[in-house]
């Protein structure tokens, strides 16, 4: 099938018209035309997805974060965009993204739906305005340490961070995916705990200060979306490949 037709079913799901002012989603190279048979799934665009979507024969890389998302000051091919460009060029891969599209999304498909449907919720709702993060009810209450190892069970986590406030109930939580800690400062007052990534020691300190247990997976818990998007593409006659990214981080 063509390349525009997989773009064409996938923003059914996540128009592109839900992108945020400052991203940089859809068509990154390639042409709309080209015939696929075979797409790649990736939650980063970059020169090891891309390595990855040709030795698997694939001719469309899709990925969560956008190539274009960071300003390219030249092609310099010795360089990390050049050489991106020119190999996606070079051997003809259409690069797609969806990014904030996808986590807005809509009617209960988005990363932060399927991140909060992942720890066993009720009652999901919107948290915020750009109705990207998500705020639920656990079907089941639990202290706050067992709801941190709880995380990392259903996250496959073997490490995060979190605030030394741990001696609570969680009935409510909030969380989204990426780096949205600023949101602390409105739902500190509306759960009992808030889970995000990228979070700072000021942070915690509002966490402490507020009693809201605030727990930071990482960036890389957006990694779902290559167990969830090939689900979308499913009904389409196409073979899918999967990355299986690694955090960019080592932790010791």
């Amino acid at each position: 099938m063509k390349a525009y037709e997989i773009m064409n079913h996938l923003e059914k799901y996540f128009p592109l018209n839900l992108q945020m002012d400052f991203d940089c989603c859809g068509l990154q190279i390639g042409s709309r035309e080209k015939e696929v048979k075979k797409v790649y799934i990736a939650l980063n665009a970059d020169n090891e997805t891309l390595q990855a979507c040709i030795e698997n024969n694939c001719q469309m890389l899709i990925t969560h974060h956008p190539f274009l998302l960071e300003k390219i000051k030249n092609l310099d091919t010795s360089l990390h965009q050049g050489k991106f460009i020119s190999t996606a060029m070079k051997h003809d891969i259409v690069v797609y993204s969806l990014h904030t599209c996808l986590d807005r999304g809509q009617n209960g498909i988005s990363m932060n739906d399927w991140l909060i449907q992942k720890l066993g919720v009720h009652d999901v709702a919107c948290y915020d305005h750009y109705e990207v993060g998500k705020k639920a009810i656990l079907n089941q209450a639990m202290e706050g340490q067992d709801f941190i190892e709880y995380v990392k069970d259903k996250f496959h986590l073997q490490h995060l961070k979190y605030s030394k406030n741990t001696n609570k109930m969680i009935h409510t939580i909030a969380i989204c995916g990426g780096s949205a800690a600023d949101d602390l400062d409105f739902l500190a007052d509306q759960v009992d705990c808030y889970i995000t990534g990228d979070t700072k020691y000021r942070h915690a300190k509002y966490a402490i200060d507020h009693d809201c247990l605030l727990i930071d997976p990482g960036h890389h818990l957006e990694v779902i979306i290559e167990e969830k998007l090939p689900e979308l593409l499913e009904t389409l006659p196409l073979e899918i490949a999967v990355h299986h990214s690694k955090d960019y981080f080592e932790y010791q």
